[in-house]
């Protein structure tokens, strides 16, 4: 149940940022183990002067999860990611990824239940 935001200055064709969404959100799903369909991902441009990285970085790739991941899958998470987006033509330099832990108990979910208390089909600890 991660929710990704990608963040970017305007001017990618519309195809290219579909595919940039859905590559990111399958390196997410496949690496941490959620199910095929449990994708929260928002794309977000911004016009010139709005949005600033320090070179080289570009996008900005920010995923909110629950905490309990090892640093090893944190890892390959971050390798899978700029893997695929560099499959799509993107410079894996260009990226820049940040990881916004929380304890379950933050999100309410399934109507409104604390994370920590509702059946969750995904392990978080791997």
């Amino acid at each position: 149940m991660p929710t990704i935001k990608i963040e970017l200055i305007e001017g990618l064709e519309k195809q290219m940022l579909f595919d940039l969404r859905d590559v990111v959100t399958d390196a997410v799903v496949y690496t941490l183990q959620m199910p095929a369909d449990d994708r929260n991902v928002r794309v977000i441009e911004y016009r010139a002067g709005f949005f600033e990285m320090k070179p080289p970085y570009e996008i900005l790739i920010e995923i909110a999860l629950f905490s309990g991941r090892t640093k090893e899958t944190k890892k390959k998470l971050f390798r899978a990611i700029v893997d695929n987006v560099e499959k799509i033509g993107v410079n894996k330099d260009k990226i820049m990824i940040m990881l916004n832990e929380q304890p379950p108990q933050n999100w309410g979910v399934k109507r409104g239940i604390p994370a920590d208390e509702a059946p969750l089909d995904f392990k978080i600890n791997i």
